[in-house]
């Protein structure tokens, strides 16, 4: 079909042509609507992150962060974001660590939690650097002169020996100590710079030690200080300031010893110290033993006897034992010799004749059984108990003493106990063979009155009233007896004479040993003991029974002062009422015993420079010995002073006091006191003489 053909349109839409439009038009609409976009976005953008630090702000906490010294650099991580307003930090709870640098210092790391509170504060210290000391010291008086070997504390931490290199130390004060042999020590503050610095001391240290020259005749000894031999004579020494020990030995000497005071800088000369051969070693054995030794005047001991004598000198050996012969030596020592003596000793002794009745009787010589009952024996010439004693007579007792040629002739006829006198049961023997007599109760005045001559101001006048009859101990136990329950005890010495004889009283015994003693009796007797152990302590029992223990104090006076009669005021003394006492009343001080005190009667002389045995003099009327004289005697009971006028019954002393009672004078008293005057204050130091006898309440 041609163009210019007629066209029919088909029928529905119809399609118009649109008027023509630039391309500017499309591009202007498409940036409007880019723009209204992006201000949307920006505008909720803007809304999210001021809802977000608004958020942040409400939640967040302020914390303060103080770092000492100011440090150049801090960091804060974890967390959040932490922006800093002003000095604070805001955070939201959670943890966070922070590192802080500067320089001279090491780097600060910490961690750290920020809690709920709204404010919260952290306070650090940032810790320098170390400095390096170098520590060097010379003599004082000698800067030139390097000491070696001196050792470094610091802060009491030992570093080491010097010298040293530098050695690593932390900034700040310091206590620096140097010590050095023979030098006093040395202390200072010093102040460490740190920060890696060197830092260089060279200290001035004074000489702490004296030059001590010693020599000695003859040379060649040697020398110890302190217990260690350093040198020999003549030695030249440098000795520490303080106290030293000195000894100089050498064989055939004797050690020279003396005690040195050293101070520094002040040289000590001890020059030809003269050393002294040393002594010879002599031991003396005797059989028997136990003989009493006088070399030249002097009193030296007992058999067996180990001494040490002076060199080239002649010696007097005197010994003697009761009932034997006595012996001569003569002794020269070389210096260090050791020499021996061996002596054995002559009996003397004496012959007794006994005719016994009934002649089956057992007769006993000091403890052992003899034989037959018709009898001529030989005895050694010293004192002997013997006993005569059959079933159904009463027992026989007495003491003798046989004497070189002198026989003694005795004749015993034993009594039936039915026609025996009554007094015999007043007598009882303990199981070692102690006597004690039987002493009736009464009521007696007890203590002096103010008027009385000698009165002491602790004395007190009473009345007492004894109810239970009691046994006392007729003398003081002897040496002999004390040992047969403590084997080792000594007696000692007074001014070189001895007190340890078996014969005479046991002497330097407390009170405890004393009752222990009264407890052995009681065991041996199967009877309860009166003394027990309470807090350590011995006490009497609650109750006291009738097992063995010592006087009580009202018993001791009553015994002494008592007199056979109606009369209760009694006497003064054991003697009587006079003074000074008449011959054969006692061991006291006297004409005996001039050389050994230096107070003493001398109108009386009782033989006994020291103690005497027991038994020597007369008894009194209870026929008790030695109440007044030779040792004082313990009681069993504490010192009292109790107020005048008031009775007392049975008295036994206060559950609790100080000291125990001492009755009577001793030997070495000096003066005669009353016997009712109670000691106080004295112990076994101050009274060596204390002794005791034993009593016991009848059953």
């Amino acid at each position: 079909m041609s163009p210019s053909s007629k066209t029919e349109e088909p029928a529905g839409e119809r399609i118009e042509p649109a008027a023509f439009r630039p391309a500017a038009h499309y591009r202007s609409q498409g940036l409007k609507k880019l723009i209204r976009w992006v201000a949307v976005f920006v505008l909720a953008l803007a809304l999210c992150l001021s809802g977000g630090i608004a958020w942040f702000v409400m939640t967040a906490r302020q914390v303060l962060i103080q770092i000492e010294p100011v440090p150049e650099e801090v960091k804060v991580a974890g967390g959040l974001a932490a922006p800093r307003v002003g000095e604070h930090f805001l955070m939201r709870p959670g943890d966070y660590s922070l590192t802080a640098r500067k320089s001279c210092y090491r780097e600060l790391r910490h961690r750290f939690r920020v809690d709920t509170a709204e404010r919260q504060r952290i306070n650090l210290v940032m810790e320098k650097l170390p400095g390096e000391l170098m520590v060097t010291a010379h003599r004082e008086d000698h800067p030139d002169q390097r000491l070696k070997n001196i050792r470094i504390r610091i802060d009491g931490k030992e570093i080491g020996p010097a010298p040293l290199a530098a050695f690593e130390v932390d900034a700040g004060s310091h206590q620096l100590e140097i010590t050095a042999q023979n030098y006093k020590a040395l202390r200072r503050e010093v102040t460490v710079d740190g920060c890696g610095k060197l830092q260089e001391l060279d200290l001035a240290l004074t000489p702490g030690w004296s030059n001590v020259t010693i020599s000695s005749r003859p040379p060649g000894a040697t020398v110890e200080i302190d217990g260690e031999a350093v040198a020999q004579t003549p030695a030249r020494l440098e000795l520490a300031e303080g106290s030293h020990e000195l000894a100089l030995k050498s064989a055939g000497y004797k050690t020279w010893r003396r005690k040195l005071e050293i101070s520094a800088n002040q040289p000590v000369g001890l020059e030809d110290i003269e050393l002294e051969p040393a002594d010879g070693s002599l031991v003396i054995t005797t059989v028997p033993p136990g003989a009493s030794v006088k070399i030249g005047n002097r009193a030296a001991g007992q058999t067996p006897l180990n001494m040490d004598l002076a060199p080239n000198k002649d010696y007097l050996i005197e010994i003697s034992k009761p009932g034997f012969e006595s012996a001569r030596r003569t002794a020269r020592l070389k210096s260090a010799e050791s020499k021996a003596i061996s002596i054995t000793l002559t009996p003397r002794t004496g012959r007794v004749g006994l005719v016994i009745e009934p002649q089956d009787a057992e007769l006993w010589i000091d403890g052992v059984k003899q034989e037959s009952s018709r009898r001529q024996l030989e005895l050694a010439a010293v004192e002997h108990d013997l006993e005569v004693k059959k079933k159904g007579y009463v027992t026989y007792r007495k003491r003798i003493l046989p004497r070189p040629g002198q026989p003694l002739e005795l004749r015993i006829a034993l009594e039936p106990v039915a026609q025996a006198d009554t007094t015999a049961a007043n007598r009882i023997k303990a199981p070692n063979g102690y006597g004690l007599v039987l002493v009736s109760p009464a009521e007696f005045t007890m203590g002096s009155s103010r008027r009385e001559q000698g009165r002491r101001s602790n004395e007190t006048l009473r009345t007492v009233k004894l109810t239970r009859p009691f046994y006392m101990g007729t003398r003081e136990v002897t040496n002999r007896e004390f040992r047969q329950f403590q084997a080792d005890h000594r007696s000692g010495r007074y001014q070189g004479l001895t007190l340890d004889d078996d014969q005479l009283p046991v002497a330097q015994v407390s009170w405890e040993q004393a009752a222990l003693f009264c407890n052995w009796l009681s065991a041996r007797a199967s009877l309860e003991p009166v003394y027990v152990l309470k807090g350590g302590r011995l006490w009497a029992s609650d109750r006291i029974g009738t097992g063995y223990r010592l006087p009580t104090e009202a018993e001791w006076e009553y015994a002494a002062r008592i007199v056979k009669g109606p009369s209760k005021a009694g006497i003064k003394f054991p003697w009587g009422s006079g003074f000074p006492p008449p011959k054969g009343s006692g061991n006291f001080a006297d004409v005996s015993a001039k050389d050994v005190l230096a107070s003493y009667l001398e109108t009386y002389n009782d033989g006994y420079a020291v103690s005497a045995p027991p038994q020597k003099f007369r008894a009194n009327q209870l026929g008790l010995y030695d109440l007044g004289g030779n040792v004082a005697e313990w009681c069993h009971d504490y010192y009292d002073i109790s107020g005048t006028g008031r009775e007392q019954i049975d008295p036994t002393g206060p559950e609790e006091g100080r000291h125990h009672v001492v009755r009577g004078s001793s030997w070495k008293d000096g003066t005669i006191s009353t016997l009712r005057l109670a000691y106080r204050d004295y112990s076994d130091s101050k009274r060596p003489d204390l002794g005791f006898r034993v009593a016991r309440y009848a059953k």
